[in-house]
């Protein structure tokens, strides 16, 4: 069938029922105003279905002309172009399937030519209504009309440039607004390339040039990395296929980042508005509503997300098996937004069904993934639990900000205190491993009376004497000195000096005190060489400034709390400081800095540089009102020195994250840039 014989056929169907060529029209007018600023992303998405490598947009002062290399019209396509929802194209062969996408033009032009190799016609309402008079409005793309010369004429230059730039297909817009191309461009998004099967190069020139290029690197089977070029733009992309499915990471310096949970959206080949709760772009053959705008969750997007489920769970495990950087960006993108235990209370979404469908997932990888319990750092907990033969995932994964319950919805599970006892004497862990392991067994003691338990972990070697490890038993029978740095890391891990003593004389009921904590060690003593000390001029407890970490050398002993060591040092350094910390006023020191200004100061301790640290509401109050005369003084303590970073302005400075417990905020990223003093 040629186009003469489609157009009479259609002009035979429209005058034997004129109503229903009116109500086209109104169909049509609706698909223009549901599509409203993707045409432009309508057409590329045809472009890509006809195999085209190249799309060109360009505007002069009357036409709009549209421009792909692709597969050449034939008479099929014409039919299906005219008839709604009628494509000749295949669900998962193709982006676009259902025939109505190309109606979206209507919302700016007046009338379409169209020159595909030998064919040439043309849309029309005004044509068409002539040949139909009794119809009360007809739709622009139903009929097609020759191409008038005088028409062809004015366009004959600017179709024979691209057809020798190599384009098969011109799609020539009349009518068109500025406002409304301008729209249409400044709402085309270049990630809109990212899963188009084809397309290399487009080109826009409305009123300003655009040129976006895609280069393509195939890693694998399953990856491609893409750099898009977009006006000098450049992002890189990795797109993880999987059975007509993908995820795309965006790459920044080399590696993945996790994307803003707002623009992390739902692709079905082209952009919907639905976000997808994870860090990543997700793509694949989904149901959508006319307008392509939203999900509809039918047997075939519950199926397709079931396959995104899997790809999912399968990148999860691949990632978490190995130590690469690239791998922990990868899980970081992965994590969901929400808290996926939480899942249950929200609305039916795409973010709730694939969350679902995750945990849906068998997987013996994360149902035999043990945890380290809340009171244990990951390392030393994965040296035990490594020699316990435990599947394990490497430490530093543990800290990425909502993995472990995302792994906990997963079906892993925390490890015991009875799981690990056993290889703990067999383990290399550090100091601070043994700190926490003895702080869970004298809570445990404190709070229930349990011979059997204490007899269980008297043998157990996380005693300090002399930096050397031995069990309760050792100590109590050599009446061996328990080193004040261990009983220090007691105290800044949560115990009180009573909690201790209280817990020594259950587990060592004949032990020495004195030998537990001596009183003449448990003062600050300055020796004699402190009174001639040159203070520091510069104001180093100045975050702003870039400071050395200078070594002063004092005579100060370890048995102290953060905020006595703090105080002292910092009097020694200038300052006029009093303790108010037992007053919860919001911070723990007072007074007036080396240049007589007033300063307020609240200390937290830390382990390892870096680590996370806790505000109260009261504190953030005070921090809030006090402003720059607030400080927070960071301080780290190891058996050779102590450490502080003062951080001036902390709600100006910081990045706090609220979190639900007790309504506390939370800080995990500052500038760590301590003054040492060696102690």
């Amino acid at each position: 069938m040629d186009i003469n014989n489609i157009r009479n056929q259609l002009l035979e169907e429209a005058k034997a029922s004129p109503n229903l060529l009116s109500d086209l029209a109104g169909l049509e007018s609706y698909i223009a105003e549901s599509y409203n600023n993707r045409s432009f992303i309508e057409l590329l998405q045809n472009a890509d279905d006809a195999n085209s490598t190249k799309f060109k947009i360009i505007k002069d002062d009357e036409f709009l002309y549209v421009a792909n290399n692709g597969r050449a019209f034939n008479a099929k396509d014409v039919e299906s172009l005219c008839r709604s929802a009628s494509s000749n194209k295949k669900r998962g062969e193709n982006i676009g399937y259902r025939g109505i996408g190309f109606k979206s033009v209507v919302g700016f032009a007046k009338e379409i030519h169209i020159i595909s190799s030998d064919l040439e016609f043309t849309f029309s309402k005004v044509r068409t209504q002539n040949e139909i008079p009794n119809a009360t409005r007809v739709p622009l793309i139903r009929i097609p009309h020759q191409i008038i010369e005088k028409d062809k004429s004015l366009i004959n230059s600017n179709v024979e440039n691209l057809i020798n730039d190599g384009f098969t297909t011109v799609f020539v817009f009349t009518g068109v607004t500025a406002n409304d191309i301008e729209s249409e461009y400044e709402s085309f998004d270049y990630k809109s390339l990212l899963f188009l099967k084809n397309i290399e190069t487009t080109e826009i020139s409305i009123t300003k040039y655009s040129l976006t290029h895609i280069d393509k690197l195939v890693i694998s089977e399953n990856e491609i990395k893409l750099k898009i070029n977009n006006n000098g733009n450049l992002t890189e992309w990795l797109v993880s296929n999987y059975q007509n499915t993908a995820l795309a990471f965006q790459i920044e310096d080399d590696f993945p980042i996790r994307i803003n949970q707002e623009a992390a959206f739902v692709y079905s080949f082209l952009p919907t508005e639905d976000l997808t709760g994870l860090g990543v772009i997700v793509n694949g053959d989904f149901s959508t509503d006319p307008s392509r705008k939203h999900l509809i969750y039918d047997i075939e997007t519950n199926a397709t997300i079931k396959i995104i489920a899997i790809q999912i769970i399968t990148l999860l495990e691949k990632n978490l098996s190995s130590n690469k950087s690239e791998n922990i960006r990868i899980i970081k993108a992965l994590i969901p937004y929400a808290d996926p235990r939480m899942i249950g209370f929200k609305k039916t979404s795409f973010e709730k069904l694939l969350l679902e469908q995750i945990k849906n997932v068998n997987s013996d990888f994360f149902e035999n993934l043990m945890l380290p319990p809340n009171w244990m750092n990951t390392k030393d907990y994965n040296i035990i639990a490594k020699s316990n033969g435990n599947l394990v995932i490497e430490a530093s994964f543990l800290d990425i900000d909502g993995l472990i319950p995302l792994l906990k919805y997963l079906g892993a599970k925390e490890a015991s205190f009875e799981a690990l006892k056993t290889k703990i004497n067999v383990s290399e862990i550090s100091i601070l491993g043994c700190v926490q392991i003895t702080k869970y067994i004298f809570t445990s003691i404190l709070s229930i009376k349990n011979d059997n338990f204490i007899l269980s972990v008297s043998e157990l070697k996380i005693v300090l004497h002399n930096k050397k490890r031995y069990s309760f038993k050792e100590i109590l029978s050599e009446n061996l000195k328990i080193d004040e740095s261990y009983i220090y890391l007691l105290i800044e891990n949560g115990l009180t000096e009573f909690d201790i003593k209280q817990a020594f004389k259950k587990i060592l009921p004949n032990y020495n005190e004195n030998l537990i904590i001596d009183k003449n060690d448990s003062e600050i003593k300055l020796d004699s060489l402190a009174k001639n000390i040159i203070v520091s001029k510069d104001n180093w407890y100045d975050n702003s400034k870039e400071v050395s970490i200078d070594k002063i050398k004092y005579g100060i002993k370890r048995w102290r709390t953060a905020e006595e060591v703090t105080l002292e040092i910092l009097n020694l350094n200038g300052f006029n400081l009093q303790d108010v910390s037992k007053q919860n006023i919001g911070y723990d020191l007072d007074g007036f800095d080396p240049n007589g200004n007033e300063i307020h100061i609240e200390v937290k301790s830390i382990t390892l540089p870096g680590q996370k640290f806790k505000l109260t509401n009261n504190e953030v109050g005070v921090a809030q009102e006090k402003q720059k005369k607030f400080y927070i003084a960071v301080v780290r303590q190891t058996e050779d020195f102590f450490e502080i970073a003062m951080i001036s302005d902390p709600i100006k400075n910081l990045v706090l994250n609220r979190q639900c417990v007790q309504w506390i905020w939370e800080c995990s990223d500052y500038e760590y840039k301590p003054k040492r003093f060696e102690i």
